[in-house]
């Protein structure tokens, strides 16, 4: 009967280490910026011409002094977000 107690105890704590571990893997992904910033434009005018193409995104880290957020630009034509670099305050 203690044999079998041990074996179950043991085997209990190994599932829960299986778990803990594996939770522990799968979870370091980026979490959600803590910052947004928000921008509201209220001037309205003739539209100008199309900017040149940005380079691909997908930046995961920062330069030392800033931080990932969201910059959103609230205009008369509607919201648009941008998913940056913000300078550290």
């Amino acid at each position: 009967m203690n044999r079998l107690l041990l074996i179950g105890g043991l085997s209990l704590v190994f599932a829960a280490g299986a778990g803990f571990l594996t939770a522990a893997s799968l979870g370091t992904g980026q979490a959600d910026p803590t910052r947004t910033v928000t921008i509201e434009v209220s001037a309205t005018g003739a539209t100008g011409p199309t900017g040149p193409q940005g380079p691909p995104g997908g930046a995961a880290e920062c330069p030392t002094g800033f931080s990932l957020g969201f910059v959103q630009f609230n205009t008369p034509g509607g919201h648009q977000t941008i998913y940056t670099c913000l300078k550290d305050a």
